[in-house]
Formats: structure tokens, sequence, C-alpha cells
């Protein structure tokens, strides 16, 4: 009964990790304690930006040349 217990409160808990980075848009096993802070958003947010503007410059360039 006490391991049952035990492995139901477990189970619950890396249960409740995983649902909580699946809702905040993370990868299901990383560490739900780590701190979200708006400069780490805005560093992603930027990063991500700058790559997609060099692809389309890439893309442009090349289509560009190519007439």
């Amino acid at each position: 009964m006490k391991r049952t217990l035990l492995v139901l409160i477990i189970g619950a808990a890396a249960g409740g990790a995983v649902m909580y980075n699946v809702m905040n848009d993370r990868d299901p096993f990383s560490n739900p304690f780590k701190s979200d802070s708006l400069l780490d958003q805005m560093k992603d947010a930027g990063s991500d930006l700058l790559e997609d503007t060099v692809g389309d410059l890439k893309e442009n360039i090349e289509e560009k040349l190519n007439k």
C-alpha cells in the first residue's frame, strides 16, 4: 500500500511538471523551475527575427541574381 501511494505521488509530480512545460510551450522534459524572464524571451525573439531576416535576404539576393 505504501509503495503504491509513493508511486502515485511521484507519478503525479512528474506528470505535473511535464504538463506545466507543455502548457508553457517548452520541451516537455526541461526544467520546470527555469525562469522565463522578459530578457530571455526578448533574446529568443530577436534571434528568431534575425534568422528569418537573413533567410529572406538570401532568397531575395539569389532571386535578383538569377534574373
